[in-house]
């Protein structure tokens, strides 16, 4: 039983080292054209030599409806430090108001020949004018 483990553990492909990137929503958006879009300002990081897209997300709840965006930048600076990137996301649905929202990033990250990795933030933050 061993020895086909052994077998078995040699014959797959040694997994990829991990990727750094990083990815944070800031605490606070701003409203533009009336609501109709929001910028949402984010910081990202991916290690040089690596390529990086992003996409966000902005959810909130309008008198009972939803206003919803999103946003994919297929680019961002990958330096090994982090950059400031403003998104604008424009509402697919309804304006969006002053007030709380659900908003989500996503930073895809890819470091050839193989190695990939995907990192999150996810947080409730503040529109204003």
């Amino acid at each position: 039983m061993l020895t086909a483990a052994a077998t078995l553990a040699t014959a797959l492909p040694a997994s990829a080292a991990p990727i750094e990137a990083a990815v944070a929503l800031q605490p606070q958006a701003r409203l533009e054209a009336r609501g109709v879009a929001v910028v949402v300002p984010t910081r990202v990081m991916c290690e040089n030599g690596a390529t990086g897209s992003l996409w966000v997300q902005v959810t909130q709840n309008v008198r009972g409806e939803l206003a919803t965006g999103d946003k994919y930048t297929p680019s961002v600076p990958c330096t090994g430090a982090y950059h400031k990137v403003d998104v604008t996301v424009v509402s697919r649905t309804k304006a969006f108001r002053q007030g709380v929202a659900f908003t989500s990033a996503a930073l895809n990250v890819f470091l050839p020949p193989d190695s990939s990795s995907v990192v999150e933030d996810n947080r409730e933050m503040m529109l204003v004018r």
